[in-house]
This record gives structure tokens, C-alpha cells and sequence, in this order.
């Protein structure tokens, strides 16, 4: 179930489905997001989140999601895998990202819902540059 909900985010981003996506995360959620605070809490800021993101953007948002692996014992796990983003922001902006993103999951009375996410991108270290146009190595991809 675990890989359903990560790969289900492909068809949310794409329609900016904020609920569909906020609906998958715990009440008590922990975010490291790849943009802004070094920490959110809540479901209330990864909605303000997507809110914002979605919002920056004037087409829709291509994501695609390869090398998902998903790791389940009883009522925790974690999943790791990269996903691309692309898309048009609204100030004529063209993206196409690849970042990679850790996921914990717990299980309870509502099934699997995400209560630690962290995204990233790499950078580099004698520049402080985010490393945005790396692309993975070949593999299989998912999504």
C-alpha cells in the first residue's frame, strides 16, 4: 500500500490536488522540504505549502517518480526514490528538476499515512549552489 500512496502523488501534482496530497500525511506530520523553513509541522503547513507551489505554477506539473523502494514492518516503514518536476511557472520559467525525497509511513485505525518527509536536492559544496541539473544514472523509472 505504501507504493500505491507515493506513486498516487503522480496524478495529484499533475491535477494540483492539494487535499488528495494533504489526505496522505499524518496530522502531526515532520517536513523537510526542499524550499523554505528548515522544518514544518502539520498538515496545515504542507497545505499552505502545496498551496504556494501549485499557485507558481501555470501548466500543469509533470512529476515522475523512478528507483521507489519501500521498506514495511508492521506498522512503520520508509520509502526512498527521485522524482522529476516539470512544468511552466506562471513567470514563464521553464523547470525540470530531479530531487530526492525520503518518506516515513505509519499505519493506523486510517491506514498508511506519511509522518516524516524530507526532500532535497544536492549542492555544491564550493559554490553553495543547488545542483539542479543532475539526472540520475539509468535505471528503471516508475510513474
Amino acid at each position: 500500500m505504501t507504493a500505491a500512496l507515493i506513486e498516487a502523488r503522480v496524478a495529484a501534482v499533475a491535477a494540483k490536488d492539494v487535499e488528495a496530497l494533504v489526505a496522505q500525511y499524518a496530522e502531526d506530520v515532520t517536513l523537510f522540504d526542499a524550499v523554505g523553513a528548515l522544518r514544518d509541522r502539520g498538515r496545515d503547513a504542507e497545505r499552505a505549502r502545496l498551496a504556494r507551489w501549485f499557485g507558481a505554477y501555470r501548466t500543469e506539473i509533470g512529476m515522475k517518480i523512478r528507483d521507489l523502494e519501500v521498506v514495511t514492518g508492521g506498522d512503520v516503514g520508509f520509502a526512498h526514490y527521485l522524482y522529476q518536476v516539470e512544468g511552466t511557472m506562471t513567470d514563464g520559467t521553464e523547470v525540470s528538476m530531479w530531487v530526492r525525497s525520503t518518506v516515513g509511513f505509519r499505519r493506523d485505525d486510517d491506514g498508511w499515512k506519511i509522518v516524516h518527509e524530507h526532500s532535497s536536492v544536492p549542492f555544491d559544496a564550493a559554490t553553495g549552489a543547488a545542483l539542479t541539473t543532475l539526472v540520475p544514472a539509468s535505471g528503471t523509472a516508475a510513474g
